[in-house]
């Protein structure tokens, strides 16, 4: 029996063949050509490219290797990209620009102004809708003040709260005017603090320095005191960098708002406090200050009831809602009236003197109030403080007397009695 047929090593070589083999990937560098070809196109080589490289590739044994330029034609390099700036318009030239691009430009442009009519129409202002607020709560005011009683209205409980609370004020004012000297300074500083602490408590998110506050302004009153103007100018300069030093210090992140609060007490409250001092000192400036008092508070109270009893048309409902044109002609009519009454018990001033004390202060004090009901306004408070009642605190009270005795003062200086 014939043993069985071994296999030699050429039916091996058969059956390799035979059996299918993994698929290698492309090499590196026909995958660039790949790439290439998606990209710029179907590039190929030359006739006489191909054949020397056929030939050089025959003669070295299959290793010679041709570069890129040695196997593709040279071509012109195309020009670089650039992106349109804005507001120009887009190319439309047939052949050089992709209508898909177009259309996906024109969308895009399309919801562009889609969302900003939309952003313009639902985001408004803040402000608008403060403003909103405000007109809203003006309106709720009125309605409450519609629905009040004749009593409530007219001078009933709230007139008698105020009485209670403007005649003791009244009596310690006229009390420390006629003391004078140390006295009077001490209760005028003593004012100032308090004023000071009101504003800084009332803007306390800007983060003002009250020390600061609180030294300039008794620099200022005690510069008033032992010197003149140019002595309080010099304090309240110094003070400056005081303010600088203790908000900075206080708060290392910085704090604008907060000096700007602080130099608005020092110059709005020190200064007219100072130049209440500065009218004390001068010629008859017991009587002049007495005068400028009764025409402050005679006014404001005239300035109320004639508001409450004939105000229709409002006066600036945006910063005072409650305050009316027909309320403010009265005031100043009873403030002129009330000075040129007060002169008739002064033998040293006349008449003409008296009412131009009285038109100034009449017509100025009324701008200290507005300017008082300005800040509460943009702070969101109704008073500043509650030291006297109803009337609420030192800035609610003395926010007219502080722009009534400025103007008193400068008045009185150029009438040469300083």
């Amino acid at each position: 029996m014939p043993a069985p047929r071994r296999p030699d090593d050429r039916d091996d070589l058969d059956a390799d063949r035979e059996r299918p083999r993994p698929r290698r990937a492309a090499p590196r560098g026909r995958q660039r050509e790949a790439r290439f070809e998606l990209d710029f196109g179907d590039f190929e080589p030359s006739e006489r490219t191909r054949t020397g490289s056929r030939d050089e590739r025959t003669r070295d044994g299959g290793r010679t290797r041709g570069t890129i330029s040695d196997t593709y034609e040279p071509i012109d390099p195309l020009p670089p990209r650039r992106r349109p700036r804005a507001g120009e318009p887009l190319p439309d030239e047939s052949g050089t620009y992709d209508v898909r691009l177009e259309d996906r430009d024109r969308r895009s442009r399309r919801r562009v102004a889609e969302v900003e009519e939309r952003a313009s129409q639902s985001a408004r202002p803040a402000r608008d809708d403060v403003e909103h607020e405000i007109e809203a709560l003006e309106r709720f005011e009125d309605a409450i003040e519609s629905v009040r009683s004749p009593s409530d209205r007219g001078g009933g409980s709230d007139l008698g709260a105020r009485v209670l609370v403007a005649v003791p004020a009244a009596i310690v004012a006229i009390l420390l005017v006629a003391a004078g000297g140390p006295v009077f300074v001490a209760g005028i500083a003593a004012f100032g603090l308090v004023g000071v602490w009101e504003l800084t408590r009332m803007f306390a998110k800007t983060r003002p320095s009250l020390f600061a506050g609180g030294v300039g302004v008794l620099a200022v009153i005690v510069a008033a005191a032992l010197g003149d103007r140019e002595a309080m100018l010099t304090a309240l300069v110094a003070s400056v960098p005081i303010v600088f030093l203790s908000v900075a210090l206080s708060h290392p992140k910085g704090s604008m708002p907060g000096v700007a609060v602080t130099l608005l007490g020092i110059v709005w409250i020190g200064l007219a406090l100072g130049h209440a001092v500065l009218l004390r000192d001068s010629q008859h400036g017991a009587g002049i200050v007495v005068d400028v008092l009764i025409g402050v508070f005679l006014g404001d109270t005239g300035a109320y009831l004639g508001g409450r009893m004939f105000g229709n048309r409002k006066l600036w409902p945006r910063v005072s809602p409650n305050k009316t044109i027909e309320g403010l002609l009265i005031g100043v009519i009873v403030a002129v009236a009330a000075v040129w009454f007060a002169g008739l018990y002064q033998d040293w001033l006349s008449g003409t003197d008296a009412l131009l004390i009285g038109l100034a202060v009449a017509v100025v004090a009324p701008l200290g109030d507005l300017f008082e009901s300005f800040l509460k306004r943009d702070a969101g408070t109704k008073d500043a403080g509650g030291l006297f009642g109803v009337h609420g605190g030192v800035l609610d009270r003395l926010d007219a007397a502080m722009f009534g005795i400025v103007a008193g003062y400068y008045v009185w200086l150029a009438m040469g009695m300083t």
